[in-house]
């Protein structure tokens, strides 16, 4: 499967303005279109405000279908440009119900593992300034998701997004979404999670947690 890169975006924490106040974070994001050296933590010019709940090996890249976008703009009545989710990587045609944790994709010199969903946030509500916007996004499944760096490279803006391999265990962003957002102690669905082997620790370690 091939996908195309729509939008390549970075950005720096920054204090704004939003309907409740001021806040300091990373999310507004801005297009570049020159090619941009992706390491294991992060695009170069890109960098998390809030590094205990984002960043890291395990969310080095956050990805966002470019589809999801005329959902909300139609929900909202309002133009959402790229990257209106706070993602790296806007990617036309990808989509979380058919997407594996553990899928390996090539784009440009880099080569990345999907890891886990995006969980929406505050931000997203305080950016925007729409009161239920992070809840919306949890009950439609249009998340968004988390990418390690299995080798570093320069990546750019029209590139395209190839998957390698998909990840064994068949357990899809959409699998672990409804188990957060809807069936969250249901046992044979955690235990089904709990076999994917590209599954970050720390994740791993709370969905054995809901073990009884």
């Amino acid at each position: 499967m091939k996908y195309k890169l729509v939008s390549l975006n970075v950005g720096r924490p920054e204090r704004y303005d939003t309907d409740k106040g001021e806040i300091t974070s990373a999310y507004r994001k801005k297009p570049v279109f020159e090619p941009v050296y992706l390491n294991e933590l992060n695009f170069t010019g890109d960098e998390q405000a809030d590094k205990e709940n984002h960043g890291g090996v395990d969310q080095a890249v956050c990805l966002y279908p470019a589809q999801h976008y005329k959902y909300f703009e139609k929900e909202y009545d309002k133009r959402f440009p790229f990257p209106s989710f706070g993602e790296n990587i806007t990617v036309e045609g990808i989509d979380e119900r058919t997407t594996n944790i553990g899928d390996i994709f090539t784009i440009g010199e880099a080569e990345l593992q999907v890891t886990k969903p995006r969980k929406p946030c505050y931000i997203i509500a305080r950016t925007h300034g729409i009161e239920g916007f992070p809840k919306l996004v949890k009950e439609t499944g249009f998340t968004g998701f988390y990418l390690r760096v299995l080798r570093e490279g320069f990546i750019q803006a029209g590139d395209q997004l190839i998957l390698k391999s998909s990840g064994p265990e068949s357990v899809t962003i959409a699998d672990v979404n409804d188990v957060l957002y809807n069936d969250p102690m249901n046992q044979e669905k955690i235990n089904r999670i709990l076999q994917v082997k590209a599954l970050p620790l720390e994740d791993r370690l709370a969905y054995e947690r809901r073990l009884l």
